[in-house]
């Protein structure tokens, strides 16, 4: 019944994204406010328990997060768009070793960049720049994690890519589970921060052996 439930509310989460999409500037904002939402529905938070609050939540965050919903949109888009740029180069120049992996280097760039940047604006106050720095931090500093969670969105970007042939059915629901995927990780993460462990206690002596004469 939880499984039916969660993918249920993925479900009403994404026709949200999707509708305020539509005007295409809005598709950070939007992102940002889904993200909101599927770091509540990690930490089981009771506000997005219902569709109503679900709506709530996202509405709220969009009009937050709007300003930097677009900024990091612009980023996203504009390092897709070289992305593409450099790959449509390399097809015409040919394709080795040495530009494959220039090519993977700079895809693993932008997708580190951005993994945790949209979760980390729906979560906090920042400046553009510092989230992106704190993107990369947080990545470097959970590598493990953070690989795994980003085979996880290739994979699922992936599926997403090939429903194009059915009629692109899986924009129905996938947006919204890479969302969730990235947000199960990032809010491990986050409380983590806000919650360091506190520090092994220093002794309060030492044990000093002086030699006499």
């Amino acid at each position: 019944m939880d499984l039916i439930k969660k993918f249920l509310s993925l479900l009403w989460l994404n026709i949200l994204w999707l509708v305020c999409c539509i005007p295409v500037i809005t598709a950070g904002a939007s992102t940002c406010a889904a993200f909101a939402v599927t770091l509540r529905f990690a930490d089981e938070d009771e506000e997005v328990n219902t569709f109503g609050g679900i709506a709530r939540r996202f509405f709220k965050a969009l009009k937050q997060d709007f300003l930097q919903g677009i900024l990091i949109f612009m980023f996203t888009a504009a390092g897709l768009s070289l992305g593409y740029f450099l790959f449509d180069r390399a097809r015409d120049y040919g394709f080795n070793l040495i530009i494959i992996l220039l090519l993977f280097v700079y895809a693993m760039f932008v997708l580190i960049l951005n993994l945790y940047a949209y979760p980390l604006i729906a979560r906090y106050s920042n400046t553009f720049v510092n989230t992106l720095r704190n993107s990369v931090a947080i990545f470097i500093m959970n590598t493990k994690v953070s690989l795994r969670t980003l085979a996880l969105v290739i994979l699922e970007i992936a599926v997403l890519y090939f429903t194009r042939y059915i009629y692109f059915a899986g924009l129905l629901i996938l947006p919204a589970l890479i969302f969730y995927t990235v947000s199960r990780t990032a809010k491990d993460i986050f409380v983590r921060m806000e919650n360091p462990a506190p520090a092994e206690s220093e002794e309060l002596s030492e044990e000093n052996t002086e030699e006499t004469d």
